[in-house]
């Protein structure tokens, strides 16, 4: 359970969740909210204690989060952003520009492909709340407290409350990380297959893994040969294919090898010849 609580003093505010853990956890989040967890047996004195000891941790983090300009996976408003491979604008809702996009738009779900620069074929309508999930659906009209992202064609609608004051940053920021591992969990799963056939013409013998999607700030992926579980981070869907082409080989090279050996990066070449090429873009592109 969530609840929203301010300091005596009024200097932080924070977002508290009362779960069944055994320590007393705090983070910032990239959109600058404060989150912190523990056990409903710990008093809120103890926890606003524990807050105020942390203080100077959480007020350098603010600030960090304010000079990067926000959370990388959430688009600002009128931009045109690169989604796998093809280009978008990030457009706000509006009753009119909805109503004429859905005139000519289809009620089928929409087909992704894979490589060929198509994230969302002609079939443009989906939604995706903060909640999770991506359901097909009319858009609704006038004031809402919805927080939602709709793909009509080349423009990715966002939907947020009519009026900003109640604009929440952390249900914004759970919105978009949410559409982006709706959309691109098919993406990264046919993905996977192709690299694993490309395995597999190399010589390998490779597994078909269970893919994961999140969103993470240390890592482009991750590989747990024993489990078969490949992670991918959500921001390679922010950008050309070959780089989550790149990453994809990468761990799937940790089923033949899991350290950093010379074994492992002629694993690499003998896949993807040019992976050092695409791995120099793909660091100028990302910085």
């Amino acid at each position: 359970m969530k609840e929203l609580r301010t300091l005596p003093d009024g200097s932080i505010t924070y977002e508290l969740y009362r779960k069944r853990v055994k320590n007393m956890n705090l983070r910032v989040t990239a959109s600058g909210v404060v989150r912190v967890s523990a056990s409903p047996r710990v008093p809120l004195g103890m926890i606003e204690e524990f807050i105020c000891r942390h203080r100077a941790f959480i007020e350098k983090a603010l600030r960090n989060r304010k000079s990067r300009g926000g959370h990388p996976m959430v688009p600002a408003v009128d931009t045109e952003i690169m989604v796998m491979g093809k280009m978008y604008r990030v457009m706000l809702e509006k009753p009119h520009t909805v109503s004429a996009y859905l005139e000519a738009s289809s009620q089928d779900s929409p087909r992704d492909s894979l490589l060929n620069g198509n994230l969302l074929e002609d079939k443009p309508l989906q939604v995706c709340s903060s909640k999770g999930g991506i359901s097909r659906g009319r858009p609704s009209q006038g004031k809402t407290s919805t927080y939602a992202v709709t793909v009509v064609e080349d423009i990715l609608l966002a939907r947020y409350p009519s009026d900003p004051n109640v604009l929440d940053a952390s249900k914004v920021e759970r919105m978009w990380l949410n559409f982006w591992k709706a959309i691109g969990q098919g993406f990264m799963e046919k993905l996977a297959q192709q690299v694993h056939d490309e395995f597999q013409q190399a010589g390998y013998t490779v597994p078909i893994p269970t893919l994961r999607l999140r969103y993470m700030t240390s890592r482009w992926g991750s590989c747990m040969p024993v489990k078969e579980v490949i992670t991918m981070n959500t921001r390679l869907l922010l950008g050309p294919t070959e780089f989550a082409h790149y990453v994809m080989v990468h761990e799937f090279a940790h089923f033949i090898e899991a350290n950093h050996s010379s074994r492992f990066y002629k694993v690499m070449s003998d896949v993807l010849p040019t992976w050092q090429q695409v791995k120099a873009e793909m660091k100028v592109y990302y910085t």
